[in-house]
């Protein structure tokens, strides 16, 4: 199992194989629920069958073990590491204007799962992560994103503050998501500029020195501030939405 990982659940695994499935070393299906018709996972070995893809009935139990306890309905595939892009490939591909987002200290695998499904289904381009003090692209992250992992171009940073600097080279504008003295309404931000959209972890929030490399500040406009502020994930799909919406 060195060097290779699991995706579990129906979205992810589908999505897996409509990527690549040449990627798959085998997958592993429910015994119980390929005995139902028109069950999703009916689909999935079919459509293993038909690319001539390894695949193995098993029980609930050996799947149980696969996912280690997680909610893997019905299915385990064990494919090849997870593959990083090269953040110049990214920009190189983008779209124009482009629309990244950059995460900084983002830990919690549920938040960064729901980011990438918002990033995707948006309209971003590619997700910047640090190898540091960051969740990493996990069996977890996958299902979270209901397989958006698979399509979205993410990166692997050394330091989130100089590639932020790339990019500025490259003609990108950063916007920290952040409350404080320097952040203006979100709306008032030109999203017709190629755009870096700034995130930071669900308690301590952007650090000072990415902030400080951030071109603008932008905060969301909330109705009532007695219990703080959105959480993370809610934060990046209201940003994307409305940077994409007044784009179009």
């Amino acid at each position: 199992m060195s060097g290779r990982r699991i995706v579990y659940g129906i979205g992810p695994v589908r999505e897996l194989m409509r990527k690549g499935a040449r990627d798959i070393d085998c997958l592993f299906v429910s015994e119980k629920r390929l005995a139902k018709k028109g069950d999703p996972v009916n689909e999935i070995a079919a459509d293993a069958k038909n690319c001539s893809m390894s695949w193995t009935v098993v029980g609930n139990p050996e799947l149980d073990r696969l996912a280690k306890g997680a909610q893997h309905q019905g299915v385990v595939a064990i494919a090849g590491a997870f593959a990083y892009r090269n953040l110049h490939d990214i920009v190189a591909s983008a779209s124009k204007p482009g629309l990244l987002v950059a995460l900084d200290g983002v830990t919690d695998p549920h938040n960064l799962g729901a980011i990438m499904r918002s990033a995707l289904l948006l309209g971003a381009d590619g997700l910047l992560l640090p190898k540091d003090r960051s969740a990493k692209v996990t069996a977890l992250v996958t299902k979270t994103s209901a397989g958006a992992s698979e399509h979205l171009p993410i990166a692997q940073v050394t330091n989130l503050v100089r590639s932020l600097e790339e990019l500025k080279e490259d003609g990108y504008w950063s916007v920290a998501v952040a409350s404080g003295p320097r952040a203006v309404p979100l709306q008032s931000i030109d999203s017709s500029m190629p755009l870096v959209v700034v995130l930071g972890s669900e308690g301590k929030g952007i650090r000072p020195l990415v902030g400080k490399e951030c071109d603008f500040h932008a905060e969301i406009p909330m109705a009532a501030t007695a219990i703080g502020s959105f959480n993370v994930s809610v934060a990046a799909a209201i940003t994307l939405y409305e940077l994409t919406r007044t784009r179009a």
